[in-house]
Parts: structure tokens; C-alpha cells; sequence
């Protein structure tokens, strides 16, 4: 019995021991990809919050008057 990894409308009542094992850790893997993949993006979204700010910051410090070293 072949199972479509997004299709979980099928009909679960006639599955044997391995497929229904199967069917779990398939539905755990899709979940945990789900977590890691919103966790990654959170990362990424303070990341470009910190770096957007930080070059603000940078163009706004420049001085073009101010001497070089």
C-alpha cells in the first residue's frame, strides 16, 4: 500500500501493524520538519532585525567631516 506523504485522508482502518507504524513516523517527521523549519525562520527573522539595524546605525554615525585616524 502506497501513501501520500500530504494526503491524510486515507483510510486507516485496514492498515497492518508496520504500515500504521509507518504512518506515524512519517506524520512525526513531517511534524518535526514543520518545527525546525519555524524555528529556523525565527532565527533568520532576528537576524535580519539585528543587521538591518546595525547598518542603519552604521550609515547613520558617519560623519563626513570627522578626521580619519
Amino acid at each position: 500500500m502506497q501513501f501520500d506523504l500530504f494526503n491524510s485522508k486515507q483510510d486507516n482502518s485496514l492498515m497492518s501493524i508496520e504500515e500504521l507504524r509507518a504512518l506515524r513516523l512519517r506524520k512525526q517527521k513531517i511534524e518535526s520538519d514543520k518545527k525546525a523549519r519555524k524555528y529556523i525562520l525565527e532565527i533568520n527573522q532576528r537576524y535580519r532585525k539585528i543587521s538591518a539595524h546595525k547598518s542603519n546605525n552604521f550609515f547613520k554615525n558617519i560623519n563626513p567631516f570627522k578626521k580619519a585616524a
